[in-house]
């Protein structure tokens, strides 16, 4: 498949929605060539009507970060998929860019880093009353082996107290209610929490990480990220939850997860 088809692919993959960087290439030296085929792509899909311009709400400060694109039935029919296509024209609230374009990020990454699995993003999933930023569905390869479901946290939270009072508290209710009424599988289920404070650049490309400032925050973000495992999460299920800085959503292959015990571990899909 050409590169021309493997984006638009993606972007149905995601949700049909992204904006210019969340496509960025990976293999680039820069953050400006990161972005320069993508430019060209994105241009080429406007001018055929394979993708549309969501119009965003005011004025955005960048609109490479900021302004979003969907899929149009045309680009659907394009890649062969006219049965999966959805209207997603909906306009995003200024407010609420920074983490959908997290979202985005790192959906694309387990598409980018994990080729062999076969997966599904819902946005919109709610369990017992908590609701995931993304549900990611693992398909079976094995006709003998489950389904399996990643349920991902996007937290850029000040502090990370908050986030073990906010999000994981629940999150153990959400279990225990599983377990007293027998309605899932709890061992088909795994919470990934991606910890950003609300200081960082989460538009920043991995490209620009090793600027000296960029750096320095970095660090911070995977002490605070530590702090909250070793001070919050050490009783929790080791293998029900990970943990790591979303400075890391391009490398989710590798072993950047803190299990609850502090251990660094890959996700094992």
């Amino acid at each position: 498949m050409n590169s021309r088809k493997i984006l638009l692919n993606n972007l149905l993959d995601i949700g049909g929605v992204g904006a210019l960087n969340n496509f960025y290439s990976p293999n680039a030296v820069s953050y400006k060539g990161g972005l320069l085929y993508t430019r060209k792509l994105f241009k080429s899909y406007i001018e055929d009507g394979l993708i549309e311009k969501i119009e965003p709400i005011g004025k955005p400060m960048n609109k490479c970060r900021e302004v979003f694109y969907c899929l149009t039935k045309n680009g659907a029919r394009y890649i062969g998929r006219t049965d999966e296509y959805k209207y997603k024209k909906y306009q995003k609230s200024p407010h609420n860019v920074m983490h959908e374009s997290m979202k985005f990020d790192v959906a694309l990454s387990f598409l980018r880093y994990f080729p062999n699995c076969k997966f599904t993003f819902r946005y919109d999933s709610s369990f017992y009353g908590v609701q995931p930023d993304i549900l990611v569905r693992i398909e079976s390869t094995e006709p003998r082996q489950t389904t399996r479901f990643m349920l991902v946290e996007i937290e850029r939270k000040k502090t990370v107290d908050r986030v073990f009072n906010e999000k994981i508290k629940r999150y153990e209710l959400m279990f225990k209610a599983i377990g007293k009424n027998k309605s899932h599988n709890i061992n088909q289920f795994i919470v990934l929490f991606v910890y950003a404070d609300i200081w960082f650049d989460v538009f920043l490309r991995p490209q620009q990480y090793t600027d000296p400032v960029v750096i320095n925050h970095i660090e911070r973000i995977s002490n605070l990220t530590r702090n909250l495992v070793i001070h919050y999460c050490k009783y929790l299920p080791e293998n029900l939850y990970r943990f790591t800085g979303f400075h890391n959503f391009y490398r989710i292959h590798e072993s950047v997860w803190l299990t609850p015990r502090g251990n660094r571990v890959q996700l094992n899909l």
